[in-house]
């Protein structure tokens, strides 16, 4: 089971992935309800993070990249229907 739902994710990423410089962030994004300087990170800028969640049944899948003020920046979001175990 965890094969099939790696081929899927691997799948999703090279088919379905574009950048989409409107994403609003959803009920369990990092920023969701968050003013831009509420959330810095140490990170270094240009780093990319990771954020998965589930959002209406569905597993959402996040990329934020930090930005030069160490605030996130959501640059990518993917949508896939949750697998039961």
């Amino acid at each position: 089971m965890k094969f099939v739902r790696l081929t899927l994710l691997c799948a999703l990423v090279l088919t379905g992935c574009t950048a989409t410089p409107d994403l609003e962030p959803l009920p369990g994004s990092l920023t969701y309800g968050e003013t831009a300087t509420s959330r810095k990170t140490q990170a270094a800028p240009g780093t990319k993070i990771q954020n998965r969640f589930l959002h209406e049944g569905r597993t959402i899948y996040e990329t934020y990249e930090v930005q030069p003020d160490h605030t996130y920046k959501l640059i990518r979001r993917s949508t896939v229907d949750s697998l039961g175990d």
